[in-house]
């Protein structure tokens, strides 16, 4: 059955329409960073080369339109252009000089070496809010250096302590580079406002994977290290996440507060634990997560996810059950806060994809067009540049456009 679009698809503006935005970038971070923008309304307009982004060759595939694709470049239009070459690199600036935003993704320096670094662009557009996402920023030793998500998990220190020390883990998606998307959305956000706020200063905002995933990080792995000049107690690596197997599958909880912790004993039948001083206050149980549940594990395998829940919800314990992605997106609340959208295409079909993170009451943020094909958009561009049907003939028999 398809899910609630009611709201993420309406033709409202959203609170960055009329905000023009040249996309110069691939694969994840940027492309979502971009996306984020045109969701929230802005003109989005994604320059590729003429092989197209990397990620458009991702399967599953239909009809030529990559599934990874999709679900980062909505909102948005397409043009090809060869960026080495001098009439590629013309419309470019063109482009440029009637922007708002330039997001791009590349290393340090690979810009300017194509000509459309910082330092040339904002002299003929100097509230230009340039934002460059790259893999470790664009100073220090790092800065040249590859990087892809794994890397950046690997770097910042989270791996052994999601896993541990003998066996490192990882975060089974790209978190990094989502995370890094969301963080230089808000930056060029935050930049934007600068600019309308002190007589339409531009600037160059600069983020990396590594910063930004650092950041995200760091307000839950620094309490050890937080107190620099005092002798404090450090605690370990504990595991306080336990998936609880039932009769039919898994439930997971989390039962900080002592009237959680005493609920939760009572809907599995073990008011014995209560006043047990291994779980009876919230530090103790922090110690003691997996004795805790271990305990459960028997009265817990006789009953089925819904039995559980439906108790949890009875008593106000914070449980859910473990849910498949198709279970998710058939769950209720999923559908009410629109998780997932559908849309129907005239060329794909019905085509599923995220919903925004964010209600506005008066400027929803909302899905007005599918991922675009390569080049899709290219000639509607170029004539909004004012150039005659010649003239972009011209150009496309040159190579520079496609």
């Amino acid at each position: 059955m398809p899910v609630n679009t009611e709201h993420q698809t309406s033709n409202a503006e959203g609170p960055c329409a009329g905000i023009r935005v040249i996309e110069i970038a691939t694969m994840v971070s940027g492309p979502y960073a971009g996306q984020m923008l045109g969701d929230l309304g802005a003109n989005v307009i994604k320059i590729e080369t003429t092989s197209g982004d990397p990620m458009r060759t991702n399967h599953p595939m239909h009809e030529g339109m990559s599934a990874y694709f999709s679900l980062f470049n909505r909102n948005k239009k397409s043009i090809c252009l060869d960026l080495k070459s001098e009439e590629g690199k013309k419309i470019a600036l063109e482009l440029i000089a009637k922007a708002d935003v330039v997001l791009e993704n590349f290393k340090p320096d690979t810009m300017a070496r194509l000509g459309l670094g910082y330092e040339v662009l904002k002299e003929s557009n100097p509230g230009l809010i340039y934002a460059s996402l790259s893999g470790f920023g664009p100073d220090g030793p790092y800065k040249d250096k590859p990087a892809y998500d794994h890397v950046i998990q690997a770097l910042t220190g989270a791996m052994p302590v999601i896993g541990s020390p003998e066996e490192p883990t990882p975060i089974h998606h790209i978190i990094a580079d989502k995370v890094a998307s969301i963080m230089t959305c808000n930056a060029i956000v935050a930049a934007l406002l600068y600019r309308e706020r002190n007589g339409g200063q531009g600037q160059k905002v600069s983020t990396s994977l590594m910063k930004s995933y650092a950041a995200f990080l760091m307000p839950d792995l620094l309490n050890n290290y937080v107190f620099q000049t005092a002798d404090v107690q450090k605690i370990p690596n504990i595991k306080i996440h336990h998936p609880l197997r039932v009769k039919d599958g898994y439930v997971m909880g989390h039962v900080q507060l002592n009237p959680q912790f005493k609920n939760l004993c009572k809907i599995f039948g073990r008011e014995d634990l209560i006043e047990d001083e291994r779980f009876n206050t919230p530090w103790a149980r922090i110690f003691n997560y997996a004795l805790f549940w271990k305990e459960l594990e028997e009265p817990a395998s006789k009953l089925t996810k819904a039995q559980v829940v439906a108790m949890a919800d009875e008593y106000g314990v914070p449980l859910a059950p473990v849910n498949t992605m198709d279970e998710f997106m058939e769950d209720p609340q999923a559908k009410s806060s629109e998780c997932f959208l559908d849309v129907e295409d005239p060329e794909y079909g019905r085509m599923r994809m995220s919903g925004f993170f964010a209600d506005f009451e008066n400027s929803p943020a909302s899905v007005r067009q599918r991922a675009p094909k390569l080049g899709e958009h290219t000639e509607e561009i170029l004539a909004t540049l004012g150039k005659t049907d010649e003239e972009i003939d011209a150009v496309t028999k040159s190579g520079a456009v496609s």
